[in-house]
C-alpha cells in the first residue's frame, strides 16, 4: 500500500473496526489472508496503525458506533479464530476456525455516551459526502458506501476514519475521555503484557506443547492450558506452570550490560526453598543432566549467555557453561537465555529462544534411562526425532568476521567456527555442488553443513581445534551419531573440516577407520589465513 493518503498528517490518527464480536475493545484481530488466500486491505489495513492512534468500534449487532479504544502496541502475528462475514461467506456456510492472523493490543476502551447510529449517520449524508470528496484521490479505505442508496457500511473489518468525520460526530466525547497526556505504562504492565503476547503467539512453536509433554512425562492427570499460570506470574518474573521443581522456562525483567532495562527469556534453576520446593536437593540430578547436555552439545547455545543471582546480587554475563557444585545453594538463581529491550518486545524472539532450549529441557526432565525424543509423545508436542530436516538450514553472513578485531578472530571460537562454515559453502558451490545448507537440524542438534551432490548426501562437521588430531577426535563422534543413530538419515559421506593440514599419520588413521566403518570418512582443510 504505497502512498497512503494520510501519510505525514499527524491529525489523521483514527480508524474504524466493523465487527459483531462480543469482546469489543479487547484487541484488534484479523486474518493475514482472505478466503481466496490473498492479502486484503479490508483485513490488513490496521497493520498501518500506530501506537496511540484511536480506533472506533462499529457494532454491527446494533448498527452503531458504540465506543473507541487506543492502540497500545505494535501489531504481531498470532493464530486467531475467524469466520468470514458477508453474503459470499454466508453462501459457503462459513464457520469459525483457526487461521494465521495478527493482533494489535488496545487500551482505554471507552463507551460513547450516545452511540452514533447508522440512522444518525444517514442524516448527515451531504456533510459526509463533502468530507469524502475532500480526501486525496485514490484508495480512501472509507467505511461507508456513498451512492444513490441510503448510506450503509461496506463489507469488511478494517477501515480508515478521516479526522473530519470524527470532528463531525464525536470530537467532544474524545476530548472528555482523554487525559491531557498519555500516562506511561509501568514496567510491570509492560512485562505482564509481554507474557500475554508470548502466550498468544506460541501456537506454531514447540513450546506450545510444553504442558502436553509434562503431562506425559510426569504422568499427570490434567494438562495445564497455558505455558505460564497466574500463580507463577509475579511483578517482574514468571516461570512455566508446574516448573518450580524443574528446569523452568523463565521470563523476567532484567538488564543489559549498559544497565538499560530488558526482558529475558530462557531457562533457569531456582535454588530458593519454598512451600512447593522445600528441598532443593531434588534439583541436583537435574543439574547433572543439564551439565551433561551442555558438554555434549556446546554448539546448541551459540548467541546465548548465562548469568546468575546469588544473595540478590547479579553476576555479569558469561559464556554458557556447566553449573559448578558451589553454585547449588540457597538464594541462588541461574539463568540461560537471551534478552530484548523492554520497550521493543517481540514475542517471537522469546519463543524462538524457548524452542532452542526445548531439547535441553526435555533431556533434563526426561527419565534418566530415556533419551529425549524417544518418549513417543503426542504429535502436537513436536519433540525432535533423528530425521534430517534439509529445509531447516540457515544462511551465515560474514559481517561479524569483517568487523572483528584480529584478537577476536584468533580467540573467539564461535566467530571462527561460523566463518569457516560460511567459507566452506563458498568453496563447495564453485566445485559444482549447487545445494549446500548450513546448520541443518537433525533431531535436537545441528549439522554444520550438508551438501547434496548428484543425489547424494554429505555431512560436514567443522572444528576449530589447533591440531589435526584434535579436529578428527572432536568431529568423528558427532558425525557417527548424526549418521548411524537408530532412525537417523543415512548420508553417503562424512567429512571433517579443520584448519590444520592433513598429516601422513592422520591420513593413515582415516584409512584404518574406513576399513570397518560403513560410511566413508575424509578430511578437508580450510584455512582462515
Amino acid at each position: 500500500m504505497a502512498g497512503l493518503w494520510w501519510d505525514g498528517i499527524e491529525t489523521e490518527r483514527y480508524w474504524l473496526e466493523s465487527t459483531d464480536r462480543e469482546d469489543i475493545g479487547s484487541d484488534l484481530r484479523a486474518p493475514l489472508l482472505d478466503g481466496a488466500g490473498m492479502e486484503n486491505w479490508r483485513y490488513g489495513l490496521f497493520r498501518h496503525a500506530r501506537p496511540s492512534d484511536l480506533v472506533f468500534h462499529y457494532d454491527k449487532r446494533i448498527g452503531a458506533i458504540t465506543s473507541f479504544s487506543r492502540i497500545s502496541g505494535e501489531a504481531y502475528e498470532a493464530p486467531i479464530i475467524w469466520a468470514a462475514r458477508g453474503s459470499y461467506a454466508r453462501d459457503r456456510s462459513a464457520v469459525p476456525k483457526k487461521v494465521p492472523g495478527y493482533r494489535i493490543p488496545l487500551e482505554g476502551h471507552t463507551k460513547l455516551e450516545r452511540p452514533i447510529t447508522l440512522a444518525a449517520i444517514r442524516t448527515f449524508r451531504d456533510q459526509i459526502g463533502a468530507l469524502y470528496d475532500a480526501l486525496p484521490k485514490g484508495a480512501r479505505y472509507f467505511p461507508f458506501e456513498l451512492s444513490d442508496r441510503p448510506v450503509r457500511p461496506l463489507q469488511g473489518y478494517a477501515f480508515k476514519l478521516p479526522a473530519a468525520f470524527v470532528d463531525l460526530f464525536v470530537a467532544g466525547a474524545i476530548e472528555a475521555a482523554e487525559p491531557p497526556e498519555r500516562p506511561s505504562r509501568s514496567e510491570t504492565d509492560i512485562f505482564h503484557y509481554a507474557i500475554t503476547q508470548i502466550e498468544a503467539s506460541a501456537e506454531s512453536y514447540s513450546i506450545a506443547g510444553l504442558q502436553r509433554f509434562r503431562t506425559k512425562n510426569r504422568r499427570l492427570r490434567r494438562t495445564a492450558r497455558t505455558i505460564f499460570g497466574n500463580r507463577q506470574l509475579a511483578a517482574d518474573w514468571a516461570f512455566h506452570y508446574g516448573g518450580r521443581d524443574e528446569l523452568q522456562f523463565n521470563v523476567g525483567l532484567d538488564y543489559f550490560p549498559d544497565a538499560s532495562r530488558a526482558i529475558r527469556a530462557g531457562v533457569a534453576f531456582s535454588f530458593e526453598p519454598s512451600r512447593s520446593l522445600p528441598d532443593i536437593g531434588v534439583l541436583v540430578p537435574k543439574v547433572a543432566r543439564f551439565n551433561a547436555y551442555l558438554r555434549e552439545n556446546p554448539e546448541a547455545f551459540e548467541g546465548l549467555a548465562m548469568w546468575h543471582w546469588q544473595d540478590d546480587v547479579r553476576s555479569v554475563d558469561y559464556p554458557v557453561q556447566p553449573i559448578p557444585p558451589a553454585m547449588i545453594r540457597h538464594s541462588t538463581f541461574i539463568f540461560l537465555g537471551a534478552r530484548q529491550p523492554l520497550e521493543k518486545i517481540d514475542p517471537h524472539v522469546a519463543l524462538r529462544a524457548f524452542d532452542r532450549l526445548f531439547p535441553l529441557y526435555a533431556f533434563v526432565e526426561s527419565d534418566p534411562d530415556t533419551q529425549p525424543g524417544s518418549m513417543a509423545p503426542d504429535a502436537d508436542v513436536r519433540l525432535p526425532s533423528e530425521t534430517l530436516r534439509l529445509d531447516g538450514g540457515r544462511e551465515i553472513d560474514g559481517g561479524r568476521w569483517i568487523t572483528a578485531t584480529s584478537q577476536a578472530r584468533s580467540l573467539d571460537i564461535f566467530l571462527r567456527h561460523r566463518e569457516m562454515q560460511r567459507r566452506l559453502k563458498e568453496e563447495l558451490i564453485p566445485e559444482g555442488i549447487a545445494q549446500v545448507s548450513l546448520e541443518v537440524p537433525i533431531g535436537d542438534r545441528l549439522i554444520d553443513a550438508v551438501a547434496r551432490p548428484a543425489g547424494e548426501i554429505w555431512f560436514y562437521e567443522v572444528k576449530t581445534a589447533p591440531t589435526i588430531r584434535g579436529c578428527i577426535r572432536e568431529a568423528i563422534g558427532q558425525l557417527l551419531e548424526y549418521a548411524l543413530w537408530p532412525g537417523a538419515t543415512r548420508p553417503d559421506k562424512l567429512i571433517v573440516v579443520g584448519e590444520p593440514a592433513l598429516t601422513e599419520a592422520a591420513s593413515a588413521y582415516l584409512d584404518t577407520l574406513n576399513v570397518s566403518f560403513p560410511i566413508p570418512i575424509s578430511y578437508r582443510q580450510l584455512s582462515l589465513g
